[in-house]
């Protein structure tokens, strides 16, 4: 996998996969509230400037989102992804039983948004990146 970093911050690191053009959104550190809702908009703002219709989002440093975080990002953010042209998407979970379990539950509730829409849960960006290569 040979990637371009296109932004860097405390938070997050977006990097570009570059033969399959699919952005891979990093955080770096848990964030909730705010800073996660900044952090996903401003991966929105991406997405739209280079019209990408796919993603990997790695969320290994989180064990779990809080409940509030899942419901904006049910009900605003992947919306807002939908209308821009998203069709995929994919998430890389840490290791665990627990990370495991909680990323279950969101995959499941991103895929009930919309038929056109399909989310999946990995625990390596390259199992991430090889099945929405596909998709």
């Amino acid at each position: 996998m040979t990637t371009e970093i296109v932004e860097r911050t405390d938070d997050y690191t977006v990097e570009l996969e570059s033969e399959l053009g699919i952005p891979v959104f990093t955080y770096e550190r848990f964030v909730t509230g705010e800073e996660l809702r900044e952090a996903a908009l401003r991966w929105a703002e991406i997405i739209e400037a280079e019209d990408i219709d796919r993603y990997v989002v790695n969320t290994a440093a989180f064990m779990a989102h809080r409940d509030e975080d899942k419901q904006w990002l049910a009900e605003t953010w992947i919306p807002k992804l939908l209308d821009l042209g998203v069709r995929a998407g994919a998430g890389v979970h840490s290791d665990s039983a627990v990370s495991s379990l909680e990323m279950g539950r969101v995959e499941t509730k991103l895929n009930e948004i919309d038929p056109e829409f399909e989310y999946r849960t990995f625990t390596s960006d390259a199992d991430a990146l090889e099945w929405i290569a596909e998709q």
